[in-house]
C-alpha cells in the first residue's frame, strides 16, 4: 500500500473515484466553468498496478455496481456504489484541509483495498494519468483515451516543472561592473536584483541558447523561433513586475528588436505561446524527445477546489488552450537547486542562466 502523498497525487485518485461514481465529467469553458449539456460519459477506466498487471473498471453495464476484470476479462470483483459518494466526499475533505505536503488519508487506503487498487496514482513516465474507455457522442465510437489531471487544491500546481534541463542562457557583452559584486547580491528578489544590476552596470542579454538540447529542439518542434520567444519573456519576467503568460507575450509582441525580426503581431505571438502551454499539458517534456503528438490524447482532467471534476476534450481544445494561456505565470523556482542566477566567464566571454518555471494561477 502507498504511503505519504501529496495533494496532486491523492486528487488524481479522487478523480478515478468521482468517475467511478458519476460515470461523466463535464466540458469546461476557459475559466474553469462547467459547460452545461456537455459531458463525457465514462464506460471503463483502466488502471496499469504495482506489478504492472491490469485491472479494467466497468461501469457501463450497472448503474449501482463497477465491474472489476483483469485484462483477460475474468471477473475479480463485484464492487457495490451505493456509499461511494460518501466516501469520495470525506476523502475531498482530508486532501483539501490537510496542512502537510505529504501524507495518508486512511479512508481512501481503505478503499482502494475494496477496488482492489494498488497504487494512488499513475508512473511518472507515463503522460496519462488516467486511462479509459468513454463514449464519443460526436463519432458514435468508444475510443480508449488517455487524460493528464491537474489538481487545482492547495497551492498553484505546475505546469512546467523546473530543472536545469529549463534553462535558458544569455551572453552578456558590454558589461562594465564586478562579476563577483553582482553574484554577491543576496537579497529577497535576488536573481531580479541581479539583473537589474547588470543592466544598471552597461550589460546587454542576448539569447545564447537552453542548457538541455533536447528542450530546445522540442521547442524548435513547435516554432524554430520558440526558444528565443520564451528566452525573451523570461529576461521580461526577471527584469519587470509582469508574471502572467498573457502579460508576458503582450510584452514580446512590443519589444522593438522582435518586431524588426520577427515583424509578428500579437495574435501571432499568442498562437505560439498556446501552442507551446499546450504541447507541455498534453506530452512534451523537456529532458524526453518529443514527435509533436499528444500523449495524453483524450484530454485535461481538472480536479477544481470545491471538489468539481472537468474536463477538456480535443474537442474543446481551443478552450482549453485558452484556458491554460489566461490562467498561467512565470515563477522563479531555487537558484541553488537549478544552478542558474550567477555571472560566469566560458571561452572569454560573460554568460548568465535564467530558469523557466510556469505555474497555474491560483
Amino acid at each position: 500500500m502507498e504511503t505519504g502523498n501529496n495533494k496532486g497525487e491523492w486528487s488524481e485518485f479522487y478523480a478515478f473515484l468521482k468517475i467511478l461514481e458519476e460515470r461523466k465529467i463535464f466540458a469546461a469553458d476557459k475559466n474553469l466553468e462547467i459547460i452545461d449539456g456537455k459531458f463525457f460519459v465514462f464506460h471503463k477506466i483502466i488502471r496499469e498496478e504495482k506489478d504492472e498487471s491490469t485491472k479494467i473498471y466497468d461501469i457501463s453495464e450497472s448503474a449501482t455496481k463497477v465491474l472489476i476484470t483483469n485484462e483477460e476479462g475474468v471477473l475479480l470483483k463485484e464492487f457495490n456504489n451505493d456509499s461511494l459518494k460518501e466516501k469520495t466526499l470525506k476523502i475531498f475533505e482530508k486532501i483539501k484541509n490537510e496542512r502537510s505536503r505529504s501524507f495518508n488519508i486512511p479512508e481512501a487506503q481503505e478503499l482502494m483495498k475494496e477496488l482492489l487498487c494498488t497504487k494512488v496514482k499513475a508512473s511518472n513516465a507515463k503522460k496519462a494519468d488516467l486511462v479509459a474507455i468513454i463514449y464519443d457522442t460526436i463519432s458514435k465510437t468508444m475510443p480508449m483515451l488517455g487524460f493528464s489531471i491537474k489538481s487545482m487544491v492547495g497551492g498553484a500546481s505546475t505546469l512546467l516543472n523546473p530543472g536545469q534541463t529549463t534553462n535558458f542562457i544569455y551572453e552578456i557583452s558590454e558589461f562594465s561592473g564586478d562579476l563577483s559584486k553582482v553574484n554577491a547580491i543576496q537579497t529577497n528578489a535576488q536573481i531580479r536584483d541581479r539583473v537589474s544590476k547588470i543592466t544598471e552596470q552597461g550589460g546587454v542579454f542576448r539569447y545564447a541558447g537552453v542548457s538541455n538540447e533536447q528542450f530546445e529542439f522540442n521547442m524548435k518542434m513547435i516554432d524554430t523561433a520558440l526558444p528565443e520567444f520564451i528566452a525573451q519573456m523570461l529576461l521580461d519576467f526577471f527584469s519587470n513586475t509582469h508574471r502572467t503568460v498573457a502579460d508576458l507575450t503582450k510584452e514580446l509582441s512590443k519589444n522593438e528588436d522582435m518586431k524588426q525580426k520577427f515583424g509578428l503581431s500579437l495574435t501571432n505571438y499568442e498562437y505560439k505561446i498556446k501552442n507551446f502551454l499546450d504541447a507541455i499539458a498534453l506530452g512534451m517534456v523537456p529532458s524526453k524527445p518529443w514527435d509533436g503528438f499528444s500523449k495524453a490524447q483524450g484530454g485535461y482532467i481538472v480536479v477544481k477546489e470545491n471538489g468539481d471534476v472537468v474536463c477538456y476534450h480535443l474537442y474543446n481544445r481551443d478552450e482549453f488552450r485558452s484556458y491554460l494561456y489566461e490562467n498561467t505565470k512565470f515563477d522563479a523556482p531555487s537558484t541553488t537547486r537549478y544552478g542558474y542566477g550567477e555571472l560566469y566567464e566560458e571561452n572569454g566571454k560573460l554568460f548568465f542562466k535564467l530558469n523557466l518555471q510556469i505555474r497555474f494561477l491560483k
